[in-house]
């Protein structure tokens, strides 16, 4: 299954600013947008929203949703609300999100296997338009009705790190959407614990998409590319679910110390904890042609649908789009 090349947002930057790249990306080939949840950023599906207002054929996928602040009827309108303007052209992505953040709201994440299971039965129940009666651990519906439908199955995708949400992954959902910042060892184990949840329900592993954020920056002479990298690295690790990720690179990185440097918002400390062979390690970064072969490398994976970041300077952008152009022409 080849589904193409997207592109992502991580929600920092103006959502203004980045409409005129969400077009040139899709006039180059992109064929989803992937906008991420992260708290105190901004907002994923008002995003997309505007992403898809902005385009005419891609895919927008609000990335990703937690069942810990979201409820599913909201939830389920504002997604189907996304399809009045982009019929067909709607995804979502679930996941827990990040511990530290979702702390700071209040908010702990036990039993997010669970939590993430009763969350997307509740939204493809309410997409049905029929009257819903659930009575879970986490949601309880007593009769909530949605009156107007998708017009169309919206793809849902989960946001998997661990073996238990990776095999929850194969058995109930239509894809994964891995994290940025894996090594090709980490995806392939990843992917391989899906295959298997999906064969335990008797499903074909072959008909889940297999979506990946990469870490991905490209610069003439590559160094430019690799510094802005190490930061974007540098927050991903703030996450606790990225031992094992770490540890499979083989590099000495202090993870506990940039968790804390993050948790103080020292971004600068947090950055310089993440050595250079961190970006050949975690990401999709350096010159034109380095950005080709680790792209590459990661197709041969498994992977259908990677998704990049097009930023920087112009002449950054300019090079991004010429590699996802080679890649969107196969």
């Amino acid at each position: 299954m080849t589904l193409g090349i997207g592109i992502r947002f991580d929600g920092f930057d103006r959502l203004s600013d980045s409409l005129e790249i969400v077009r040139e990306a899709e006039q180059a080939g992109a064929g989803r947008i992937w906008m991420a949840e992260h708290m105190g950023y901004r907002e994923a599906v008002v995003g997309c929203m505007a992403y898809a207002m902005s385009t005419e054929t891609a895919t927008v996928v609000p990335t990703a949703i937690s069942p810990y602040l979201w409820h599913p009827t909201p939830t389920a309108m504002s997604l189907a609300t996304l399809t009045d303007v982009a019929p067909g052209r709607v995804g979502v992505a679930i996941g827990v999100g990040n511990p530290l953040f979702l702390g700071e709201s209040g908010v702990e994440p036990v039993r997010p296997v669970r939590a993430v299971r009763e969350f997307i039965e509740c939204l493809r129940a309410l997409w049905t338009g029929e009257a819903v009666t659930y009575d879970g651990e986490f949601f309880r519906l007593a009769g909530a009705r949605m009156a107007f439908a998708p017009p169309e199955p919206i793809p849902i995708y989960v946001a998997a790190t661990r073996e238990r949400m990776l095999r929850l992954t194969g058995r109930i959902a239509d894809g994964v959407v891995l994290s940025g910042g894996l090594t090709l060892a980490h995806v392939r184990y990843s992917l391989g614990q899906i295959a298997e949840g999906a064969r335990a329900a008797g499903r074909d592993p072959a008909a889940l998409r297999s979506a990946a954020f990469l870490y991905f920056a490209v610069s003439a002479d590559g160094r430019e590319a690799v510094d802005y990298l190490r930061g974007r690295l540098a927050f991903l690790f703030r996450n606790r679910t990225m031992a094992d990720n770490i540890r499979s690179s083989g590099l000495p990185i202090d993870h506990e110390a940039i968790i804390a440097a993050v948790a103080r918002r020292d971004m600068e400390t947090a950055k310089r904890l993440v050595p250079d062979d961190a970006v050949d390690a975690f990401a999709v970064g350096g010159t034109p042609a380095n950005c080709r072969d680790r792209l590459a490398a990661y197709l041969e994976t498994g992977v259908t649908e990677p998704a990049i970041q097009i930023r920087g300077s112009p002449e950054g952008r300019k090079l991004a789009l010429d590699v996802l152009r080679e890649f969107a022409a196969g």
